[in-house]
């Protein structure tokens, strides 16, 4: 068999299936009165959510292969004793990366918050205060922007972490 055979690909073979299935299924939730061009419609909508998921399951299986394979070099190298310590220390500081890069999120949102909140006391003009002292309008609108400083800087540190900045 050659390459110009009229045969379609696999891959026109698994879309068709995929449309067919999600047809079969918008007409069995199909609706008294429902138009065929809304059928169609559904139709659609279902088959693009069967191949988002099945991107979704392709991309974990690559992530557990890529585990998988990871798991049997740090074996082979326990073995051989050869890079232990440094796969030790890649897993690990992937490990870290993983937790920094949500605290930060956590704390870039605490401060955007925090931001918030002393924008909305400056816009009403309600007066800060620490105990007995009542401080200056102006020192609400230094804090706030301080805070969305912050806020913004611990964004930026977990998005270049995540993307290997």
């Amino acid at each position: 068999m050659s390459k110009t055979d009229s045969r379609p690909s696999i891959q026109t073979q698994v879309n068709e299936n995929i449309q067919e299935e999600a047809l079969k299924v918008a007409k069995s939730i199909q609706k008294p009165g429902q138009t065929k061009e809304q059928t169609k419609l559904i139709a659609q909508g279902i088959a693009k959510g069967i191949e988002l998921y099945k991107k979704q399951q392709s991309a974990k299986a690559r992530e557990r292969d890529k585990a998988r394979k990871k798991a049997i070099k740090l074996k082979q190298a326990e073995s051989t004793g050869q890079q232990r310590e440094e796969d030790e220390t890649d897993f690990a500081w992937d490990l870290a990366e993983s937790g920094i890069s949500g605290m930060l999120l956590l704390g870039g949102g605490v401060f955007a918050i925090m931001a918030g909140i002393l924008a909305v006391s400056l816009v009403a003009g309600w007066p800060a205060s620490l105990g007995p002292f009542t401080l200056p309008v102006w020192s609400s609108l230094v804090a706030a922007m301080a805070f969305a400083g912050f806020s913004g800087w611990f964004f930026y540190k977990a998005v270049t972490l995540n993307h290997g900045q």
